[in-house]
């Protein structure tokens, strides 16, 4: 490629909280002369969903021969795409003093640009599932007057900040129960709050009640996903609701009373609030669910807990556990009020030789309060166990 592009960010990691600002440098080496007529650089942000869902309608006019005579069949399924824009902003590059009057770029020279643009505050977080996604870059584009014109791209990651150290509601214990009136089978869930950060553990009462020999329970974690889509086909439904389910975390056989606790990835979408969640065209909601299954497979009774995570834990969570940093979550920098972080790891780091090993380890925990160190520990942890699944 005669074009080498770099993207230089003010942090070391591309991830940044909604509300933040992207700044940074952009740098262009060229191998050999070219004529330009622009270069833009566009920051982008959209979120978009595709899904097939089939028509009921054309299902009840289908009629099919047994020796295939019959016109060419419809189709079944019906598209439904949706998209928005959450940040679409261009800016055009300022020319040094190398850049000449007829456009003309030089080879082996550097040309260094500066970008600066800010999130706005209610931006959805990025993300991906069966039914969309969600994302955001930087598109730099390099006009050319009679050829093709070059693009490069940087992706960033955008999350979501969510305190629950305030919220009342959150911290309260909550309980469910189902009772059948034909019987006498019947199942309790209690949990110490419904507010938890990624990585945390979600602990659990289970109580049931049964006259059934060989009964189970069933407890799982799950990730519910609604979408909501567009479809351009006459005879189909205009708008769409979607939702997709995705199991996390489960635990099965377990007896009929049971005191245990089921981990939350560290990967999971932090809620928003309830003001961005109506216009929202992605949804994430986690629920803790149980299920009291008999010796043949069939659920007798389920209960489910609303569950929100957010960046800060519960106060009542941090005073059960011993240990105050098993509730931090994993990027969250402003958990502990009352030593505030200077010098998170996701901002500038300086320019040292990293090693593999301990000497990695000590040279990021130097850059992190003492609070942080065990958090760290079981991020590498963990990063250590995906690296041995894929080998």
């Amino acid at each position: 490629m005669s074009i080498l592009c770099k993207f230089e960010l003010t942090r070391a990691s591309s991830i940044y909280y909604s509300g933040e600002v992207v700044e940074g440098h952009v740098t262009l080496n060229l191998l050999k002369q070219r004529q330009i007529e622009a270069i833009l650089l566009e920051f982008y942000g959209q979120t978009k969903l595709e899904w097939l869902d089939l028509d009921k309608t054309s299902m009840a006019d289908q009629i099919v021969h047994n020796d295939f005579s019959s016109k060419e069949l419809h189709s079944m399924k019906t598209l439904y795409t949706n998209s928005h824009k959450h940040v679409c902003e261009q800016l055009e590059l300022a020319s040094n003093n190398q850049l000449q009057q007829q456009q003309i770029l030089h080879p082996h020279v550097e040309y260094r640009y500066k970008f600066r643009f800010p999130i706005p505050v209610h931006a959805a977080a990025t993300s991906r599932c069966p039914l969309g996604e969600c994302e955001y870059g930087l598109r730099l584009i390099v006009q050319h007057p009679r050829k093709v014109n070059k693009e490069f791209h940087q992706r960033i990651v955008i999350k979501n900040k969510l305190d629950l150290s305030e919220n009342i509601e959150l911290r309260e214990p909550f309980t469910v129960q189902q009772q059948n009136s034909d019987n006498d089978e019947g199942i309790i869930l209690t949990t110490p709050c419904t507010g938890f950060t990624p990585g945390q553990k979600v602990p659990y009462h289970i109580k049931c009640k049964t006259s059934q020999p060989n009964c189970k329970i069933l407890v799982q974690l799950n990730c519910q996903i609604t979408a909501v889509g567009r479809s351009q086909t006459p005879c189909a439904d205009p708008v769409a609701i979607k939702q997709a389910k995705q199991i996390i975390n489960r635990r099965k056989h377990l007896p009929t009373e049971i005191m245990a606790y089921l981990n939350l990835p560290l990967d999971c979408q932090i809620a928003r609030g309830p003001e961005r969640c109506e216009d929202s065209m992605l949804r994430y909601e986690y629920l803790l669910e149980a299920f009291l299954i008999d010796g043949c497979k069939k659920i007798l009774a389920s209960v489910a807990i609303p569950l929100t995570i957010g960046t800060t834990p519960c106060l009542e969570m941090k005073m059960m556990e011993e240990d105050f940093e098993d509730v931090i979550c994993y990027d969250n920098y402003e958990s502990s009020h009352e030593e505030p972080v200077t010098t998170p790891l996701n901002l500038t780091i300086p320019s040292v030789e990293y090693f593999i090993g301990d000497h990695v380890y000590k040279s990021m925990c130097e850059l992190m309060p003492l609070k942080r160190n065990k958090s760290l520990r079981r991020s590498l942890r963990y990063c250590y166990k995906k690296f041995v699944k894929l080998i």
